[in-house]
């Protein structure tokens, strides 16, 4: 037996080749991996036996070793023993249960025009028509839609209630329009009124009230006085007091008075021709007629200037000023304390130019008070002069002045819009419907609540919760005023019931009077010196006060607590 495994060996060694050994064909392979990009190339094999590793993405890991798969750890397929990422993570970033890849983008609510049913993720393209007009709600245009409208928008698809109209085609958008008295004829002119709503009166007379009588013109252009007439201040020929409407003499072939004022016992009117006529008292000039004679009947003054008519007129108690179709002022009468505004202190006895209003101002409305005057000018300033010994010239000062001075601001913005003067104070209706009031303020007449002089204009206390004056007449000692919804209310010295709250009671602040009647409304007010009487929406006069000489006219000498009605024909 082992002589047989003796002879096995010995034939194998005859026919297998040892490695390192040569054979019949020279020497053998060296086995190995012969390919350079192998991570194992070995230069010395001879003979590549397949056992070459590779790494040929350089991730450090043999590509014989390598496992394909998801290796990012957000996401759902996440592999772990994934050695090289092969693109197949899914995700689902919004956590909403649907892989992103899977995801449909879409409109997802159901109340949309454009709902997708398949869609899984909402992408904000919903469209919507909320309204149901058949259009998007994206593409809707709002505006106007009515062609009727002013401001029609032909694209507008949604109506939005910004349509204006002109349905009068007046140029004013009715929503604009202010509804009122357009006639600046009337006695209730609204100057801010676009429409005219048919509220317009004409009344029958324009009043003025003096110091013991009043006057009225009537609707024909003559004149009418009542109450004292010692001085012929009625202008009826005679002396005689009269307790009812008087007409006056003759003004004139074929005149007519169109503007009248009433001072202490004188009264003068501007004619249709814009001249001047003046009766009563004549001490001092104040007729204007270049003598100091009383006239019992209406006489002319001298000339105003060449070419030159009166637009305005006022009576104090011994002076007399008018505004010129030109804008200036003249005055005539007593000027013992400068109420002329000439720059001097002498009487006139003709109508004579007053000094400068200021570098190109002219004058608007003018009022006259026992000896001072005071002017609007043209832009809403106030410039006095005269007697200043209570501040009435509302310059800071108690200085009088016989040249026109500027009074203190009447507030930042605040311009005057009318005046009235009384024998020591002065009021003015502002811009914003408010009233200012300076000078001497015994028994209130300033209407500031106090007893204390005022040398600058002062805002009077309220007239009434929401309430504004658009007129205003001062007298002697009281103040009046018609405000916006025609009520009356006064303030001051009430000893005669001039106030006209069915009291005597001093007031220091405005203080509506009795009622006027039913439905009536003040559309005209002047103050006397101890006596009130205004126009009524019906072209009626009403009067209160004193009526010692019957200057109520309402046939009686008896003084009248609240407005009593007279009869002027």
């Amino acid at each position: 037996m082992s002589q047989l495994k003796t002879m096995i060996f010995t034939l194998m060694m005859l026919t297998v080749p040892l490695a390192g050994c040569t054979g019949d064909n020279g020497p053998a392979d060296v086995l190995g991996c012969t390919n350079e990009d192998a991570n194992n190339y070995n230069e010395n094999v001879t003979k590549d036996d397949g056992t070459c590793d590779f790494d040929l993405d350089d991730d450090g890991v043999q590509d014989s070793y390598e496992v394909d798969g998801c290796t990012d750890n957000s996401a759902n397929n996440y592999m772990n023993s994934a050695t090289d990422e092969d693109g197949s993570c899914d995700y689902d970033l919004d956590d909403d249960g649907v892989l992103d890849a899977d995801e449909i983008l879409g409109c997802m609510d159901s109340n949309a025009n454009n709902l997708d049913l398949g869609a899984t993720d909402d992408d904000g393209s919903c469209d919507y028509d909320l309204d149901d007009d058949g259009v998007l709600d994206a593409d809707e245009i709002l505006g106007c839609t009515d062609s009727t409208a002013n401001n029609y928008n032909s694209e507008a698809t949604d109506e939005n209630g910004s349509c204006d109209y002109d349905l009068d085609d007046d140029g004013v958008l009715d929503a604009d329009e202010i509804l009122g008295c357009t006639d600046s004829a009337a006695n209730n002119y609204n100057s801010e009124a676009t429409d005219a709503d048919d509220s317009c009166v004409f009344s029958e007379v324009t009043i003025a009230a003096g110091e013991r009588h009043t006057c009225a013109i009537m609707d024909n252009g003559s004149v009418s006085c009542w109450g004292g007439n010692w001085d012929g201040q009625l202008g009826d020929g005679t002396t005689t007091d009269r307790n009812t409407p008087t007409q006056t003499s003759s003004l004139g072939e074929g005149r007519t008075a169109v503007a009248i004022s009433a001072g202490e016992y004188h009264t003068c009117v501007i004619l249709d021709d814009g001249s001047v006529s003046c009766w009563g008292n004549n001490g001092d000039g104040r007729l204007g007629d270049g003598t100091t004679t009383n006239r019992l009947t209406p006489t002319q003054t001298s000339s105003l200037g060449t070419d030159r008519t009166a637009v305005a007129i006022t009576a104090g108690y011994y002076h007399t000023c008018a505004i010129l179709d030109d804008g200036s002022v003249s005055c005539w009468g007593y000027n013992g304390v400068g109420h002329l505004g000439d720059g001097t202190t002498t009487n006139r006895n003709t109508p004579t130019q007053t000094s400068s209003l200021g570098t190109d101002r002219t004058a608007v409305a003018i009022a006259a008070g026992a000896q001072h005057t005071c002017a609007i000018l043209d832009d809403g300033s106030v410039s006095c002069w005269g007697w200043n010994w209570g501040g009435q010239l509302g310059d800071g000062t108690n200085t009088d002045r016989n040249t026109p001075t500027p009074t203190s601001s009447f507030g930042e913005g605040r311009t005057a819009v009318a005046i009235s003067g009384g024998v020591d104070h002065t009021c003015a209706i502002l811009d914003d419907g408010s009233v200012s009031c300076w000078g001497y303020n015994a028994n209130g007449r300033l209407g500031d609540g106090t007893t204390t002089n005022r040398l600058t204009p002062t805002q009077t206390s309220s007239l009434g919760t929401g309430r504004t004056a658009v007129a205003i007449t001062v007298g002697d000692y009281h103040t009046c005023v018609i405000l916006d919804d025609g009520s009356v209310s006064c303030w001051a010295y009430n000893g005669q019931g001039q106030l006209g709250d069915g009291t005597t009671t001093d007031r220091h602040d405005p203080t509506q009077t009795s009622s006027l009647g039913t439905d009536r409304t003040a559309v005209a007010i002047s103050a006397g010196g101890e006596h009130t009487c205004a126009i009524l929406n019906d072209g009626t006069v009403s009067c209160w006060g004193n009526n010692g000489d019957g200057q109520l006219g309402d046939g009686t000498d008896t003084s009248r607590l609240t407005p009593t009605a007279i009869e002027i024909e």
